[in-house]
């Protein structure tokens, strides 16, 4: 499972749906993944994030290395788009994944640049 800005906005704002997603995944052994990047976006720190922080323990940050950030460029060539974060959270998602997204249209096209089948869910 890969998370994008929108859904660690969700759960920061103690939304119930995302955290059964996030408990279900972690309960079968999915992992939970997010781009450096996404998590920069909602960051804040501070005691009014603690529920993020406690589900940020939880998932596995992926940085933008040198390859990414080259394979990154390629699809915002290929794309047209602008959005490094989006389109980072799109290198790092596989075929099969199921991707929490409040922008699944931009999030699709960079996805489709890269080949990858993924099963975006509206958060």
């Amino acid at each position: 499972m890969v998370l994008d800005a929108g859904a660690l906005v969700a759960v920061d704002r103690g939304d119930r749906r995302v955290g059964a997603m996030l408990r279900v995944a972690w309960a079968s052994g999915v992992p939970v993944r997010a781009s450096a990047g996404v998590v920069a976006q909602v960051w804040r720190g501070g005691p009014r994030q603690a529920r993020l922080a406690r589900v940020l323990a939880g998932v596995a940050v992926r940085p933008l290395d040198a390859p990414d950030a080259r394979r990154v460029g390629a699809v915002l060539a290929a794309t047209g788009a602008r959005d490094v974060v989006d389109a980072h959270v799109a290198v790092g998602t596989a075929t099969g994944d199921h991707v929490l997204t409040s922008d699944p249209d931009d999030l699709r096209q960079a996805l489709d640049a890269l080949g990858v089948q993924a099963i975006l869910v509206r958060v």
